[in-house]
């Protein structure tokens, strides 16, 4: 007798908090189905019953923090199903085929990338995402958030985000900028996931996508997140859309002219009028009943293929990249009741290139973060190869200070804490020429909370741009032996 398939999501505990998400909304389809499902991070745990059908989520990403092993093993790789979430032209998408070949189905939320793993060799099928009941309700009547883009630092992200610096500025833009090289496993600064993210797109009007490259490719979930939050997505032109219809379910912009396009919609009507329909299109399309592939193709491996004895333990036992955990403050320091940049009689120090330019007035950012002593805030530029660019992308979070990166070259500090910090550091001599720096490790060093305003509110004329924001090998070393002592 053949039992019921129950897919077994199988994660490792120091993947994306995203791929986290689409696994427990699968599973809530699934069981809304009278399908058992399960997420499970320790597999070595878990006891393989009859009708178990394992699902990596996605392939490339589990076998990179926890080793080959689901391939290696016929019996295990016969059970394995691969869900992924891959563009075609990024370096993940190949490696994603190569695992595929080995597993017993795969399955993706694109056509384009379908197509592309059949262009591979790889036998792929689609799984369409729908509607999440749990993903909905968080959209607000008053949106206070005008235009929010949230996704990595790819250069040709930074660059049209560059190209339409001035609009972002004048509409207030809120970038969260996520670095893309490790996984991001929880909200955080630069980061939002869960409710966290519901809730901000709950009160955006207007989210704005980018290509990663020239590829058109659609972005599907970014698209369904959008949705959800009854935000109006706004992307440059994409193929393998349906069945959503642009300009009917998400607006458009060309590569070139997204700060025109911003000023055309931020506040219209026809945006929330597209925000509306593209929500109401993915109501009509239940997880519940997209999901189906997925069923249909967990009853055929269990019919076809012997359940494994065991399953292959994880092999990590530290996330993968840097380790994300702040320094210790290890030293005090009192700013006073008037040394904040809220004290008038004394303007707050302006920390910035030699030509740069400020976009707003700067006695705005003082009004706006009176509370603080100090703010570091986005600027654009050219990078070193004359492209343009972002920089200042990080919000405060001093654990880069001890991976070799600063938060920003462009700030408004107290004088009160901007003459600490040079006395605090005085024989550094790194401290002279990088005075942004120096505030940065003395408030890290005296657990100080400094602030973060992203939009590029600073222009840096001729002053080449410097997105990843690196320190100097040496420098980094004596930041680091400061705030770890």
């Amino acid at each position: 007798m053949v039992s019921d398939p129950r897919l077994v999501f199988v994660l490792s505990p120091y993947q994306n908090a995203f791929f986290f998400e689409i696994a427990e909304a699968l599973a809530a389809a699934l069981h809304a189905n009278s399908i058992d499902a399960i997420v499970v991070t320790e597999p070595q745990s878990h006891d393989p019953a009859s009708g178990d059908v394992f699902v990596l989520l996605p392939p490339h990403e589990y076998v990179t923090l926890e080793g080959t092993a689901f391939v290696d093993d016929p019996q295990v790789a016969a059970r394995t199903v691969g869900v992924s979430a891959e563009q075609p032209h990024q370096r993940f998408f190949s490696h994603n085929a190569q695992i595929a070949g080995a597993l017993a189905a795969v399955f993706d939320f694109s056509q384009l990338a379908v197509e592309a793993y059949r262009a591979h060799g790889v036998d792929a099928d689609r799984l369409a995402f729908g509607h999440v009941p749990t993903w909905d309700g968080f959209a607000q009547t008053t949106r206070d958030v005008a235009v929010l883009y949230f996704g990595n630092q790819r250069p040709r992200r930074l660059s049209v985000l560059a190209g339409a610096a001035d609009a972002l500025v004048r509409h207030d833009a809120r970038l969260l900028i996520s670095d893309s090289g490790e996984p991001n496993r929880s909200t955080s600064p630069a980061f939002v996931a869960g409710e966290h993210k519901r809730t901000l797109l709950g009160r955006t009007e207007l989210v704005v996508n980018i290509h990663q490259s020239d590829e058109p490719y659609f972005e599907w979930l970014r698209m369904i997140d959008a949705a959800h939050g009854e935000a109006a997505f706004v992307s440059e032109p994409s193929v393998a859309d349906e069945p959503f219809v642009a300009g009917e379910h998400y607006l458009t912009f060309e590569t070139d002219t997204l700060g025109t396009r911003l000023d055309e919609l931020v506040g219209d009507a026809r945006a929330a009028d597209v925000a509306r329909r593209a929500h109401e299109l993915v109501a009509s399309m239940p997880l519940t009943d997209t999901v189906a592939p997925l069923i249909s193709c967990a009853g055929h491996i269990v019919a076809t293929s012997p359940v494994p004895t065991a399953l292959p333990p994880r092999v990590r036992s530290a996330p993968i990249g840097r380790l994300r955990v702040d320094p210790v403050p290890h030293a005090q320091w009192s700013p006073g009741t008037i040394d904040s940049l809220r004290d008038r009689a004394r303007r707050p120090i302006q920390l910035l290139p030699d030509g740069a330019t400020w976009r707003v007035d700067p006695g705005d950012v003082i009004n706006r973060f009176a509370g603080y002593e100090a703010v570091a805030v986005g600027a654009s530029g050219r990078d070193a190869g004359g492209q343009p660019t972002l920089e200042g992308l990080w919000p405060w979070e001093p654990w880069r200070l001890i991976h070799g990166q600063h938060l920003g070259r462009v700030m408004c500090v107290a004088p009160s804490l901007y003459r600490a910090a040079r006395r605090w550091l005085g024989g550094e001599p790194w401290a002279d020429v990088l005075p942004h720096l120096a505030v940065q490790v003395f408030a890290a060093a005296h657990g100080l909370e400094l602030t973060h305003w992203s939009a590029p509110i600073v222009d840096l004329g001729d002053t080449p741009a410097d997105p990843d924001a690196q320190l100097e090998p040496a420098v980094a070393g004596r930041v680091a032996t400061i705030l770890q002592p």
